[in-house]
Formats: structure tokens, C-alpha cells, sequence
């Protein structure tokens, strides 16, 4: 079986989608942090790039960028990735 491998735009569109969903639940960030966030949830997540790696390893990785961005933020959203479904470009959060 072959992998496949999760496209650039896929890539934007999840972690566009976490960092809406995660700076939504609180108070806006400030344009360089929210920028900060997405590269750092962009590059979480290139780096599995098959379709099932990112959906069974993605959520941890994001998760620990989220709360690495808190303490550095120094406030807590409390809003995590719960799963990641590449296929059809969404994600879940709670």
C-alpha cells in the first residue's frame, strides 16, 4: 500500500482552521503572535506528511505547539485538537 502524501494547500487549510478555531474561543491574539501560532501549527504538521500519519500523530503535535504558544502567551485557552481529517480538510476541537 502506498502512502500518500498531503498537499501544501491541505497543509493551510487545517492550520488555518485550528489557529481560527483556537484564537476564537478567547481573547485575539495580536497579529505577529497569531502569525507566530500558524507557522508553528504549519510546521507541526508538514512534518508527518501521509494522509494517516498526520491523522494519528497530528493532534499531539499541535496540541504541544498550542501549549507551548500559552506559556508563552501566558494565558490559557484551554481549546485542544482532537482530531485531524485530512481527506476532507477539517478538524475537530474541544
Amino acid at each position: 500500500m502506498g502512502m500518500t502524501s498531503v498537499n501544501q494547500a491541505v497543509i493551510e487549510a487545517l492550520s488555518e482552521q485550528i489557529v481560527t478555531a483556537y484564537c476564537d474561543a478567547g481573547e485575539p491574539a495580536e497579529d505577529r503572535a497569531r502569525a507566530r501560532l500558524m507557522d508553528e501549527i504549519m510546521n507541526a504538521i508538514e512534518e508527518p506528511v501521509g494522509t494517516r500519519t498526520l491523522a494519528e500523530h497530528g493532534p499531539e503535535r499541535v496540541n504541544a505547539v498550542l501549549a507551548d504558544w500559552e506559556a508563552q502567551e501566558g494565558r490559557s485557552f484551554g481549546l485542544r485538537l482532537i482530531e485531524i481529517d485530512p481527506g476532507r480538510t477539517i478538524v475537530t476541537m474541544a
